[in-house]
């Protein structure tokens, strides 16, 4: 409806209309001017997208009872225009800005706006471009003591490009910052004592720590590419962290080793200059990739609740003989060993999946059949350079029922007495395998015909 250009339910004598409309969604109508609708009391959700301001002027004065508004590229969507469409928000519990570059403020100081979004839980910004920061008047002697807010349990800013300091409530259990130009993150002066949740992305000029760290109740730390980044001693301060991602963080070298010890989940990805991990007792998932100067790794015998473990592009990372008594999913290749090599190393007989990884020197599985438990139920093989059979030493693994074999351009075969039980074959990029296995007439297809899924190269079959 782009030549839309006017809309209103106002004639003389007419009976009310949309009294019952709980959503209302007007998208692309630039054009749309004169917008004069009756109240819409029963009015619950509104969004509005590529539309004027004068859509969203019109709009909320009619639908007090709103408690959800999403605005996405609203032209003509200034400061000044926003201060007139608050004043209406005062049901409003979830707050979307997304692609309004006009918009340089949501508020002239937060103890103001608190008196008008006096519900507001969550509040999303994505991509304005113009946003310098949530307060138009920062006062200096509260800077980072914000008690305004006090119903936002959530904040979420994305690709604001704009914006240089952001202050969160006291109240937030939330925060979200991605891809921002921002270079100061405050919490409050009394410290984040209600934040559970903190994820950091691409923000590069992102200074090296938040301004009054304090969060005792944290349970999930993500930071991905904050090059500034040299400890997460200060972010990890919590006895109620579980859950801890850090990825592309050139500059930490260790992790603290008492704060992390009830972390149940660790993922650690590209830390280039990682170099040893603490004690992790009570850790069931961890994933190690890409952290070339890693040398010292906790005893992974003595993991005794890890189920699920990754080591992968790790050179300096020799394999224990000793797995994790419970380990259930196992993806491991590129370490200071290859696999070949790993000798009498048995997985444990509580594995069910095993992904392995980038290997030159095995040409037949009749070479590693020893390390393979008969739990086995999936099996992917990755890499393989030299890899020509698969037929021979995978006989034993009679429970075998997913097999994937990506980039091994000298496999040729399949381990034919296992294909009757499997319910899913992936090939990718394995061209002589897959001139045998390519539908009705090839050599294969007769004996994988029966399995539910079969992907080649990103087909299905």
């Amino acid at each position: 409806m782009s030549g839309w250009e006017g809309w209103s339910t106002k004639n003389e004598g007419s009976a009310a209309v949309f009294t019952c409309l709980k959503e209302l969604y007007v998208k692309n109508c630039p054009q749309l001017i004169h917008v004069s609708l009756q109240a819409l009391p029963s009015l619950k959700v509104l969004q509005i997208d590529r539309c004027g301001d004068g859509v969203l002027r019109s709009l909320v004065q009619v639908a007090s009872s709103i408690t959800k508004l999403e605005i996405s590229f609203v032209s003509g969507l200034t400061y000044e225009v926003w201060r007139g469409v608050i004043r209406y928000l005062k049901e409003v519990e979830g707050l979307s800005i997304d692609g309004c570059s006009e918009i340089k403020y949501l508020w002239e100081l937060e103890r103001e706006a608190s008196k008008l979004l006096v519900r507001l839980k969550e509040l999303s910004l994505g991509r304005c471009s113009g946003l310098v920061s949530l307060e138009e008047k920062e006062e200096d002697d509260n800077f980072g003591s914000s008690t305004g807010l006090l119903s936002l349990r959530s904040l979420y800013v994305s690709n604001c490009y704009s914006i240089k300091r952001l202050c969160c409530p006291n109240s937030i259990e939330s925060l979200e910052i991605d891809g921002c130009s921002v270079t100061d993150v405050y919490l409050p002066k009394e410290g984040g004592n209600k934040l559970k949740s903190l994820r950091i992305r691409n923000c590069d000029k992102l200074e090296g720590k938040i301004n009054n760290t304090s969060m005792p109740m944290l349970e999930t730390l993500y930071i991905r590419a904050w090059v500034n980044l040299r400890s997460i001693s200060e972010l990890s301060n919590s006895a109620h962290l579980t859950s801890l991602d850090i990825m592309r963080c050139p500059h930490i070298v260790s992790l603290p080793e008492l704060q992390l010890s009830n972390l149940t989940r660790l993922e650690i990805f590209k830390c280039e200059s990682l170099e040893s991990l603490p004690e992790l007792s009570n850790i069931t998932f961890l994933s190690i990739i890409g952290c070339e100067r890693l040398v010292s790794l906790p005893e992974l015998k003595n993991l005794a609740l890890l189920k699920d473990l990754k080591m992968k592009r790790c050179p300096g990372i020799d394999v224990s003989i000793h797995w994790p008594p419970k380990l259930c999913s196992l993806e491991v290749g590129g370490l200071k060993k290859p696999i070949s090599e790993w000798g009498d190393l048995n997985f444990p007989p509580s594995l069910v999946e095993l992904k392995l990884w980038c290997e030159r020197d095995v040409r037949n599985f009749s070479q590693l059949s020893h390390l393979f438990p008969s739990s086995l139920t999936s099996l992917e093989i990755n890499q393989f350079d030299n890899l020509e059979s698969v037929s021979t030493g995978l006989q034993h693994l009679t429970s075998l029922q997913h097999l994937e074999i990506w980039k091994c351009p000298k496999v040729n075969d399949l381990p034919e007495t296992l294909l009757p039980s499997f319910l899913s074959l992936t090939i990718y990029s394995c061209p002589k395998l897959e001139e045998r296995c390519a539908g009705r007439g090839s050599h294969y297809w007769p004996l994988i015909s029966h399995i539910p899924c079969i992907y080649m190269d990103g087909r299905t079959l």
